[in-house]
């Protein structure tokens, strides 16, 4: 849904009201974030791969920590 980021507040209150967010949605959601950069990269090249490399470093740093 990560094409959505645009729609603002109202829509994703909406949105939740309907659909709920899963536990641990926002642990995963950098993983999700990566995987729709790296479709952006590899459609369109660019710099697309350093964003990617960002939400995979910080999904890194997100599972040690859960890990410690």
């Amino acid at each position: 849904m990560s094409w959505c980021a645009g729609f603002g507040k109202s829509f994703w209150e909406g949105y939740r009201s309907i659909i709920p967010q899963d536990e641990g949605f926002l642990d995963r959601k950098p993983l999700y974030d990566a995987y729709h950069q790296l479709n952006h990269h590899n459609l369109f090249g660019g710099g697309y791969i350093g964003s990617a490399r960002g939400h995979l470093e910080n999904l890194k740093r997100t599972l040690d920590a859960k890990s410690k």
